[in-house]
Formats: C-alpha cells, sequence, structure tokens
C-alpha cells in the first residue's frame, strides 16, 4: 500500500515542533481548573457509528480540514492500510444547556479533550495519544478553511486554544506539527454528545478504588466497586479533575483511559454489536451532537474504519499521555520522549506499557469489597471487583520493556484499571 494510501509524511527529515524549552522528564501536576468538555466517547463510538451510518448519509455536518484526504473507500470492505483520525471534544456552550454555563471565551470553543488515533497498516493495532489541555506549545499559522481567515504563527501558546484560533482544521493542523503525522479524518462531539452516547450504548462499566465526591461536577460514587456509568453521571466523571488522583488535568487523563478501556470492551461485545436498536441510537446521537471532517463523513470510509476497529484485539489498542513536564505552574512537552514516542506510532514500532504505566489518576489494585447495597444511598455498583484481564488468542501482549523509551504513561484496552480518588 502506497504511503499517499494510508496518509502518511515522509519523516526522516521532519521533526515534531514544540515548545522551545528546556527538556526534562516527570509528570506534570497542573493545579487549576480545566474546563468541561471531553472527546473520549468518540475513540470507539465512530466505529460504531459507521456501521449505523447508512440511515443518515446525507444529514452529517462536516467541515474541511485544509489538508489533502485519501480517496474514499469503495463499497464497505475494511479499510485499506493505516489511517489517523484527530478526536476532539470541545466546550461549547451554544444549545448545550444552561447547566454548562458560559465559556471564557464567549461564543468561541475550547479544545479541551484531545485525542489522536492510529491504527496500523496490518489493522493489528491503534494507539490513542491524548494531549494535556494545559500544554504549551508553538502554534503554526492556521487558515480556517470555513472563514479563510488566517492566524499568525505564535509561540508559548496554551494547546487547547486551537479551537477557539481556527476550528478543527487548527487543532489537526497543530498535531500535525507536533507529532509528524498528517491528520485528514477529525472529528468533533459536545456536551450533549457524551450524554447521549454514553446512554445509547447502555451505559459504561467503571471500576472505582474508592469513594468520591467531587462539588465541582457533581459526580458521586459512594464506595468502592464498578459502577455503570451513563447519561448526566458519566460526562460528570469524565469532567472530573478534582475527584481524582492529584486534582490535575493529567490525573483526568488517565482516569478517562479507565474508562475508554471499558468502552472498547464494551463496543466490541456482541451486545452492542448486534444490538441493532442501540447501533440506531448512537448513529442518531452522532447525527444532533458531532461534526466530522468532510472525508470522514463519507459513509463508505466509515463503515470500513468501523470493520478495522471492531477486530482490533484488546491487548493491541493502548491509550498513551503525550510526554510532559511541569515547570513552575505550567506544562509543556518533553521534547525526547515526545519525540522517540511519535516515530514508533508513525512506524508502527512496538510501545512498551509496564506494570508501572498506569498514570496519576488510575490503578490496577482491585478495589475493597463494597458495603452492603442498603448503605449506598440507592446506588448500587454492578461488581466489587476487578476481573482479570483476558487476552486475545495468538495475540502477543505489548511487552513489559522496550530499549530507547521509558516511562510511557498509559494501558491498553485489556487492561481492567480503577480510578483513584482524589487525594488516594
Amino acid at each position: 500500500m502506497s504511503e499517499e494510501r494510508v496518509s502518511r509524511v515522509d519523516t526522516s527529515s521532519m521533526s515534531p515542533r514544540h515548545g522551545r524549552l528546556r527538556r526534562h522528564s516527570g509528570i506534570a501536576h497542573v493545579f487549576r481548573w480545566a474546563a468541561l468538555s471531553v472527546a473520549v466517547l468518540l475513540v470507539a463510538g465512530i466505529g460504531v457509528v459507521g456501521v449505523s451510518a447508512l440511515r443518515f448519509s446525507t444529514g452529517l455536518q462536516t467541515v474541511e480540514l485544509g489538508a489533502e484526504v485519501p480517496p474514499a473507500q469503495a463499497g464497505f470492505a475494511p479499510y485499506e492500510g493505516g489511517f489517523t483520525i484527530l478526536l476532539v471534544g470541545s466546550d461549547q456552550r451554544t444549545g448545550q444547556g444552561a447547566e454548562f454555563g458560559e465559556s471564557s471565551y464567549g461564543e468561541g470553543m475550547l479544545n479541551d479533550v484531545t485525542m489522536l488515533m492510529h491504527v496500523s497498516e496490518d489493522h493489528s493495532q491503534a494507539r490513542v495519544v491524548s494531549f494535556p489541555r494545559d500544554l504549551v506549545v508553538d502554534f503554526p499559522a492556521c487558515e480556517d478553511p470555513e472563514t479563510g481567515v488566517t492566524q499568525p504563527a505564535a509561540d508559548n501558546v496554551q494547546f487547547n486554544q486551537a479551537l477557539n484560533r481556527g476550528g478543527l482544521s487548527c487543532v489537526a493542523t497543530l498535531v500535525s506539527e507536533m507529532t509528524g503525522i498528517e491528520v485528514p479524518y477529525a472529528a468533533m462531539i459536545t456536551f450533549q454528545g457524551v450524554i447521549s452516547m454514553s446512554s445509547a450504548v447502555g451505559g459504561v462499566p467503571v471500576c472505582f478504588a474508592g469513594p468520591i465526591d467531587d462539588p465541582w461536577t457533581g459526580l458521586t460514587i459512594p464506595a468502592a466497586g464498578t459502577y455503570d456509568l451513563e447519561g448526566e453521571q458519566a460526562l460528570q466523571f469524565l469532567r472530573s479533575r478534582h475527584g481524582v488522583g492529584d486534582g490535575s488535568d493529567l490525573a483526568r487523563i488517565s482516569s478517562q483511559q479507565v474508562f475508554l478501556s471499558s468502552l472498547v470492551r464494551t463496543l466490541q461485545s456482541d451486545a452492542v454489536l448486534t444490538d441493532f436498536t442501540k447501533l440506531y441510537g448512537i448513529s442518531q446521537v452522532a447525527l444532533e451532537n458531532m461534526t466530522l471532517s468532510s472525508g470522514l463523513g463519507n459513509v463508505g470510509t466509515m463503515v470500513s474504519m468501523a470493520r478495522v476497529l471492531a477486530d482490533i484485539p484488546l491487548e493491541t489498542m493502548q491509550f498513551v499521555l503525550y510526554p510532559n513536564f511541569l515547570e513552575g505552574n505550567r506544562v509543556y512537552p518533553d521534547e525526547d520522549a515526545a519525540d522517540e514516542l511519535m516515530r514508533r506510532i508513525r512506524f508502527d514500532l512496538p510501545i512498551s506499557l509496564g506494570e508501572d504505566s498506569l498514570g496519576i489518576g488510575s490503578t490496577d489494585e482491585t478495589p475493597t469489597p463494597t458495603p452492603d447495597p442498603g448503605e449506598l444511598g440507592g446506588q448500587t455498583p454492578v461488581a466489587t471487583e476487578t476481573p482479570e484481564p483476558t487476552e486475545t488468542p495468538g495475540v502477543t501482549p505489548t511487552p513489559t520493556q522496550t530499549d530507547g523509551l521509558e516511562g510511557v504513561v498509559g494501558q491498553d484496552a485489556s487492561q481492567q484499571s480503577c480510578v483513584v480518588p482524589y487525594g488516594s
């Protein structure tokens, strides 16, 4: 398959562009309130949406990215070669309801959750990279294809301002500069989309290592255990920052990875893929709450991607954090680690996720047994222990050691980890 078809660039002479500050290692701890939005449902949801997309082929809301789009996939066979999708959750308040308040940017939007999903050429693995919203980077010039307005290049700008500076295409341009990966496809979801999508799939089981009471988002988890999260409670969880880990945005990312892994397991199960009522509901949510790039809005392309995503083994679907470090109270790219991580993703090379790779908002320790349901105020967990991870026959799990790349934070979809409550 040609390099053009798999939407990849020649990286031999290209290096990702980062904030020009000293390198450092370690996990950044950012104690500042984050704007409230998430895109995590898109990571696995876009594939299932593709399966049910035939019914709304003329009703999708699409935008141009300004990048070259690969030819549309013919028929509904699995996608040919590798592909990359940008996944964004905006803090758009317009039309989302008064309960979400007003954005500090007025009518503007921030990309407060941004992830890049890359599926390998042979369809054996997928990597999803989460970018911290507070990351300080150098912006390239951004032209918004929808308005024709160009924002000049700027240094030391917070990452989540990309959407406000030039729409979804600006986010794609920035991510491409940082990773060395072309971004021909993108999808964005709203607050209401997260609420509706989590309900459409029938809820997502999430394990908690202890109780959570987050007054900022309203999330209340009365005791350790596994709970089915859907609707507003799912959004509360995915927004929750002060309720998990050390209260930072990076802790929130690792807790979201717990949700993502469970969501993938849920969507790959027969409970969703063979339930046409759920598939219909997911497609309706997408129609009402998602914005897709023009290339991704093609039904044949969506269905072909869905065919691939549905078959990727859990052990080889990885969720990782873009490497970063803390300087003062700001977060910057860890250039060396980021360059090596993205090189491995570009060329489909192994990435180590060792036993200590989970972030500061998650743990693989089995939670304490849950008290009697009568003590939980009517909210009953669906399980009291985390099941043992399962392996797909014939698939070799991710290696525990990889030379030249250390400290990768993340997990794969087979790891049934638990959310760490704030201060634990």
